[in-house]
């Protein structure tokens, strides 16, 4: 079906909604009959969005790095209750995040400047708290209060009653008596001022710094964890499960308290510019040719010692062979055709007075889908009849044991005009990109 000419008219009615017809006057659906125009606007411009989303745009496979079937309901369900994809929103919402969201990227530069050793006596301090965290972590449940305390309260104390002016430098002590100035208030700074652009370039750079961290992590990980190579994520897997199990076992008796404050100390002493100097001339010189190596002898080990050569899953494909008796007086029946069911008194299609559906001859029968017959294979005749007839729990079934045929059985106890045998044939699953 081509939607071609009902998207060139949803983007001209769209366009018209947005930003005027090319005559000056207003689109008649634009127009609120109570005199609410704006939000009746905004209400068919998210409505068409949708549907231009829904008829033209393709959805990516889960395989791509799109959503599975379920993800898409499960998010769909989720999404009932919030509101629906609209531009005004979009741009409404985006310059509220963007007016605050400076108090997350000074936080993100504190830090940052804590692991360069902007100011080590800023380094030392965050070490010096962090130190006492590990070695007596039940100071975690006091750490909020001291933030709160420290961080909130005793700077806007400090700024209503600043200390006098002094030439020494000295601890802020603050002044006595009444508040000599007034109460900070955190508001969200105001549009294109120069907060506001700076927390705007912030973002665009905090978007490609998040793609370029993505697609490191997803291309280091895919290898090992996406069993494309089967016989290296095996490998992994193997390693992981090993580790994993001896971790459990030993990780009670771990001095954990220790081992935190040593890698705490060590992550953070990495980032000092002497020690990032040598560390990659270090690696440069000694870590590069070594890790090539061990990626070598890896590879080698995997190669030699995982070994994937299972058989194909292999299993049997049914189909039923249909005849249908020319006189009630004549032992003489007719080839009607294959089917996939045994069209017995009590099917569905029976039921309903529907032909049966198949194909006329058994070459025409094809494997199902993800399926090939395996080779030197062909069509068997199912000598068991009973089997098959007590499984699918065929009601009013006479079998006869030389000839394989399973016929109607009446009410009065003589056979009916249909009968059906079963045929056996042995197909393999087939691997991926096989056609």
């Amino acid at each position: 079906m081509n939607y071609a000419p009902r998207t060139f008219r949803e983007f001209a009615v769209l366009k018209d909604i947005l930003y005027g017809s090319e005559d000056g006057s207003t689109p008649s659906s634009a127009v609120d009959g109570g005199g609410n125009r704006e939000s009746r606007k905004d209400h068919i411009t998210d409505k068409l969005l949708e549907r231009l989303f829904a008829s033209t745009l393709p959805a990516a496979d889960a395989v791509n790095g799109g959503s599975s079937n379920v993800d898409v309901a499960e998010r769909l369900q989720d999404q009932k209750n919030r509101p629906a994809f609209s531009v005004p929103v979009m741009a409404r919402n985006f310059s509220r995040l963007n007016a605050r969201i400076g108090v997350v990227f000074r936080l993100q530069y504190k830090i940052l400047r804590i692991l360069i050793w902007r100011n080590p006596n800023h380094t030392f301090s965050a070490l010096a708290v962090y130190s006492f965290l590990c070695l007596y972590p039940f100071l975690l449940v006091l750490f909020p209060v001291a933030v709160i305390l420290l961080g909130f309260m005793v700077p806007a104390f400090v700024q209503r009653h600043p200390p006098p002016p002094s030439p020494l430098p000295s601890f802020p002590v603050p002044s006595e008596g009444p508040p000599l100035a007034e109460a900070r208030e955190l508001r969200p700074v105001p549009e294109l001022s120069r907060d506001f652009l700076m927390n705007m370039r912030d973002i665009q750079n905090a978007m490609d710094d998040f793609t370029r961290a993505y697609d490191n992590v997803v291309g280091h990980l895919t290898r090992p964890t996406s069993f494309k190579d089967e016989q290296y994520s095996s490998a992994v897997y193997i390693a992981l499960l090993v580790v994993g199990g001896f971790m459990f076992v030993i990780s009670p008796y771990l001095p954990w308290r220790h081992i935190f404050l040593v890698w705490g100390w060590a992550v953070v002493c990495m980032g000092h510019p002497k020690a990032r100097r040598f560390l990659k001339s270090s690696h440069d010189m000694y870590l590069s040719r070594r890790e090539h190596e061990l990626s070598n002898l890896f590879d080698s080990l995997v190669e030699q010692d995982i070994v994937l050569d299972e058989p194909a899953e292999q299993r049997h494909v049914e189909i039923f062979e249909l005849q249908r008796q020319k006189n009630s007086d004549v032992d003489e029946w007719d080839d009607w055709l294959f089917s996939a069911a045994p069209y017995d008194s009590l099917s569905p299609q029976r039921a309903s007075k529907q032909r049966p559906q198949g194909v006329r001859f058994l070459d025409e029968v094809w494997p199902p889908v993800g399926w090939k017959f395996a080779q030197n294979s062909a069509w068997k005749l199912d000598l068991r009849p009973e089997e098959w007839v007590l499984q699918r729990a065929v009601v009013g079934a006479d079998v006869d044991n030389n000839s394989k045929w399973v016929y109607d059985k009446t009410l009065s106890g003589c056979r009916g005009e249909w009968r059906r045998r079963r045929w056996l044939r042995v197909c393999e699953r087939q691997g991926a990109g096989a056609e």
